[in-house]
């Protein structure tokens, strides 16, 4: 029989990362098969290429063999992408954590005082404690197709609310024509950038078959269009960490909370906490598809003859074409209108406000 492990031996070692734009501070910790966590003193690196190799000596240094080793980093704006590239090409492990999360657990604790140093030892707390899912880089096509999708919400964004300068300027007193001059300057600007845009997809794709296939099958789906099919696939890396389908809800932002406490109850409706790119694209197919797609109309009349407000029942299509997009993404195949699974019954659940 082999020898019990001894109550001190580290189970795990973590790194927590506090980053910012010019440098970054780390913290080293381990836990002991007797739950015990112990902390390092924390140390400041620089956020570039020598920073980087100098937080790996750092760790090395520290490291125990055999136990395995995390880096823990909040993602803080694009400063964590360097390092958290780096880190991915050096074989080590790595979760990348959104803010809210961080904020929850720094909650649950007792700390009350809030300095990179302590945010660093929060951050590798929260990995001993906690089992967190490994950060995986994107491919470069998946990388290229998420910049160029998100540069494209934001100049289409920036269309919409230039016409409508445009249009309350036209109509006021006396408008000035050098400005209106000016104002269809910048929006011819933005119609050539906006085709630009659109070639760069098209030889991004045409590069890349296999990717221009699966985005194709996605496309299959009533109301799904090619735009949107590229931002539900660049945003969520390609669902390579979605496990179910209540999981990618949750990142979505679209999954059904409730709030009650005693007599108290209020009406159940959607967390927001997720990804705010995915549910502003998926708003239009969900209306679009209930003009042309049979199954979903019926879903959503079925919705509505329990509830009075028709935004439930949008938001419910909004959920059910993105779990569509997934499980085509997963199962590589094109929309059946036709599929239902007997075995399954159907969830239909909507917020009520």
């Amino acid at each position: 029989m082999a020898p019990l492990p001894s109550p001190t031996a580290p189970l795990k070692c973590v790194v927590g990362i506090d980053i910012a734009k010019d440098s970054f501070v780390a913290c080293f910790g381990q836990s002991s098969f007797s739950q015990q966590l112990h902390f390092g003193k924390e140390t400041t690196f620089d956020n570039t290429a020598s920073g980087f190799a100098a937080l790996l000596s750092w760790v090395v240094k520290q490291h125990i063999s055999g136990s395995p080793l995390w880096f823990v980093v909040e993602a803080t704006g694009v400063y964590y992408e360097e390092l958290a590239y780096f880190l991915a090409d050096n074989n080590q492990l790595l979760s990348v954590l959104l803010p809210n999360k961080v904020k929850h657990f720094a909650r649950s604790t007792e700390l009350k005082s809030k300095t990179d140093q302590l945010d660093a030892r929060l951050l590798c707390r929260l990995g001993l404690e906690r089992a967190l899912p490994a950060w995986q880089p994107p491919t470069p096509a998946l990388r290229q197709l998420r910049a160029l999708a998100r540069e494209r919400q934001f100049l289409v964004r920036q269309a919409a609310q230039l016409k409508i300068r445009v249009h309350a300027y036209q109509h006021s007193y006396q408008p000035d024509n050098r400005t209106l001059a000016r104002l269809a300057a910048q929006q011819q600007l933005l119609v050539q950038q906006l085709k630009g845009l659109d070639q760069d997809l098209a030889d991004l794709l045409q590069a890349e078959p296999e990717l221009a296939r699966k985005l194709d099958q996605l496309t299959s789906i009533p109301g799904i269009g090619l735009t949107t099919a590229i931002v539900v696939v660049a945003e969520t890396n390609g669902f390579v960490l979605v496990e179910n389908e209540r999981q990618l809800a949750s990142y979505a932002g679209l999954d059904v909370v409730q709030r009650q406490s005693g007599l108290s109850a209020h009406a159940t409706r959607i967390s927001r906490r997720g990804n705010v790119r995915l549910r502003t694209a998926l708003y239009l197919p969900a209306v679009s598809s209930l003009r042309y797609n049979p199954q979903q109309m019926a879903f959503y009349a079925r919705l509505r003859a329990r509830q009075p407000s028709g935004k439930p029942g949008v938001i419910a299509i909004m959920r059910k074409l993105l779990v569509l997009c997934y499980s085509l993404w997963k199962n590589d195949c094109v929309y059946d209108p036709h599929y239902h699974p007997a075995h399954l019954a159907e969830k239909e659940v909507a917020p009520t406000t």
